[in-house]
């Protein structure tokens, strides 16, 4: 019996763990708060941890392929920074330009549940601004508690990944 010629590399088990990792990391950090955008950028990071490991495993085996195999190898290596790149402008974006404050009225809540896991719970938070804008953001299961329904509520957020800080 013949080995197998792929063998798993120990930097492939790291890099598994690191992904496992930026995983549970965003699961626990909060949906509200000072730490959305780590939150933000954990999702992120995983995009570009997958599109960095595609980008190498192309460039490493380029001289193996016939000219057929290398083209397709570039254009994945075009389409994973393209990838890369749009998973991460709103994070920019928001890094940028900072938060904003925004009046909503006539807000109104809702609640939906996964179709598993832990974290099935996700509470959202809808509602207009001064300028007619329909702004809808996820919330905390206490901010869903304690928010009137059809009220008014000031919040603090990000314009582009709609990720809210604070709510007043």
């Amino acid at each position: 019996m013949g080995k197998s010629g792929r063998k798993i590399k120990n930097h492939e088990i790291i890099l598994c763990i690191l992904v496992l990792a930026v995983i549970a990391a965003g699961l626990l950090l909060p949906e509200t708060g000072n730490l959305v955008l780590l939150d933000e950028f954990c999702d992120v990071a995983v995009i570009w941890i997958v599109c960095i490991y595609v980008i190498v495993r192309v460039l490493r085996n380029r001289t193996a392929l016939p000219f057929s195999g290398r083209a397709a190898g570039a254009a994945a290596v075009i389409v994973c920074i393209a990838v890369a790149l749009w998973f991460s402008k709103d994070i920019g974006l928001d890094l940028a330009a900072g938060p904003q404050t925004a009046t909503l009225t006539d807000i109104q809540l809702s609640k939906a549940q996964a179709h598993t896991g832990i974290f099935s719970h996700h509470y959202y938070l809808t509602g207009s601004d001064n300028n007619g804008v329909t702004l809808r953001a996820e919330i905390t299961g206490e901010e869903y508690s304690r928010l009137p329904q059809g009220g008014t509520v000031t919040i603090e957020y990000y314009e582009h990944t709609r990720r809210i800080v604070k709510v007043y």
